[in-house]
């Protein structure tokens, strides 16, 4: 119980953080992050601006999430080599992959729903585990 809600704490801090650009979409999906992302990659000008910025407050949230834990010597929620920055383009070829993971596993369909940002907190904790 203690590691779900330090967890839940993670993925909310992450998204609290990631999603202060867009108050009026606080709550992206991981449908929504798709949808948006699809429409991003045909040209249209506004979604592309709309995920871009989305990418660049998740990236910042993360980064401000884990920043502390390194500064005061705690434990960090994951742990990247410091030869892999967290960038924008590291950041979506890394959703990109959990994504289809997910999807070839079957269980895409049931994370839908979920808050992009959670999705994101528990694949960066199962690809960077700490030791």
């Amino acid at each position: 119980m203690k590691y779900v809600r330090r967890l839940s704490g993670v993925a909310l801090a992450v998204m609290v953080l990631a999603l202060v650009p867009f108050a009026a979409s606080a709550n992206i999906t991981v449908g929504d992050y798709m949808t948006l992302r699809a429409s991003a990659k045909t040209g249209n000008k506004g979604a592309e601006a709309r995920w871009r910025y989305y990418i660049i407050g998740l990236m910042d949230g993360i980064q401000a999430v884990q920043a502390p834990a390194t500064a005061s010597g705690s434990k960090l929620h994951f742990c990247m080599p410091d030869t892999l920055p967290i960038s924008p383009r590291f950041l979506d070829e890394f959703i990109q992959e959990a994504i289809g993971r997910l999807s070839s596993k079957g269980v895409l369909k049931n994370r839908v729903k979920q808050p992009m940002a959670v999705l994101v907190a528990l694949e960066l904790k199962n690809a960077f585990p700490c030791e």
